[in-house]
């Protein structure tokens, strides 16, 4: 049955950008929260794409009926498994398809079983949101089981969104901070890795060698052809990016972390706009094809956060890019 729109005066109807955490105690709560924002968004209209991952999809397309056709769905596990292209390749890139109307998504990028590494993007990612999107016309909701995350987690998300929402309730959230800042903040501390990596210093004429120890590294680590070939791409862009920016030497660095892959480059070179990578091609760029939406280097960045599962770029000394593959641990 056609779920009917409720009577509800939410924020998203006169603000550009509404980003809400939406704490949640059980997957019956989920769905009493977000199928009233549902309702209203078609009643007004509006394009809707949910970001979840195969349960919640399962559970919401079940709830919605016929409705659910009206939705765009995707696979927060695949599309979100690096959550750096959240916003250029999943969130901007469905609001610049609707350009000119507002739109609502629903993601949900955090869950128990993700890797700190990945929780590192996953605030970072929130908090850049609210800058990389502030000018869209688009609600996106992000979805906290509080019953199974970590307090620490919801503090985080009380710190990235300027609003918090239950089933029941709404409130501007007195945690929330500058969003720059605070991303800047957890990708400043990329930990060091436990075993001792291999290290290759290079320079213009050492690309080649850069792409062997990628490549000999991928196959050792099981990675199949197509991934390996991927993993090499993403460290030549991102190595060919530092001699042409930084204008010095970089350093690679390669090793095994528990069940992935990691290859990080590292230079002198000082990046002043944090959302390097991040960047939404404006609608504008999209149409002209002309490239003006990107700083130097960011286009580059953006193709490796599509060849990679994860990817953290850390800017406050230097620059250092980690690219992560998944691989089966023998």
């Amino acid at each position: 049955m056609p779920i009917q729109p409720v009577a509800m005066d939410h924020t998203s109807r006169v603000q550009p950008l509404v980003h809400e955490a939406l704490f949640y105690r059980d997957l019956p709560g989920l769905s009493a929260a977000l199928l009233p924002r549902f309702a209203d968004a078609f009643a007004a209209d509006e394009p809707v794409a949910v970001v979840v991952r195969r349960s919640r999809t399962e559970l919401l397309q079940g709830a919605l009926g016929s409705d659910a056709g009206r939705v765009r769905w995707l696979d927060m596990a695949r599309d979100g498994r690096n959550p750096t292209r959240l916003i250029p390749s999943v969130i901007g890139r469905f609001a610049d398809e609707h350009h000119g109307r507002r739109v609502l998504v629903v993601g949900e990028p955090m869950w128990p079983e993700r890797s700190r590494a990945d929780y590192v993007a996953v605030v970072a990612h929130e908090a850049l949101i609210n800058v990389a999107l502030a000018d869209r016309e688009l609600t996106v909701i992000c979805p906290y089981e509080v019953s199974t995350l970590d307090p620490r987690v919801l503090q985080d998300a009380a710190r990235t969104h300027p609003t918090v929402v239950t089933h029941e309730d709404s409130w501007a959230s007195l945690s929330y901070r500058d969003p720059v800042a605070l991303a800047m903040s957890f990708l400043s501390d990329l930990p060091e890795p436990d075993c001792v990596p291999e290290r290759l210093t290079f320079g213009a004429y050492e690309l080649a060698q850069v792409r062997e120890l990628v490549y000999a590294h991928a196959v050792l680590a099981g990675l199949g052809s197509s991934r390996r070939d991927d993993l090499v791409l993403a460290v030549n862009e991102v190595a060919t990016n530092t001699l042409v920016h930084s204008g010095g030497p970089g350093v690679l660095r390669v090793w095994r972390e528990t069940g992935r892959l990691v290859c990080e480059i590292s230079d002198q070179g000082q990046v002043s706009d944090p959302l390097i990578g991040r960047h939404p091609t404006s609608p504008t760029a999209r149409s002209s094809r002309t490239p003006t939406s990107q700083p130097p280097g960011g286009h580059g960045l953006l193709l490796v956060n599509e060849l990679c599962d994860l990817v953290q770029i850390a800017t406050t000394s230097g620059t250092t890019v980690r690219m992560y593959m998944n691989v089966v641990d023998n």
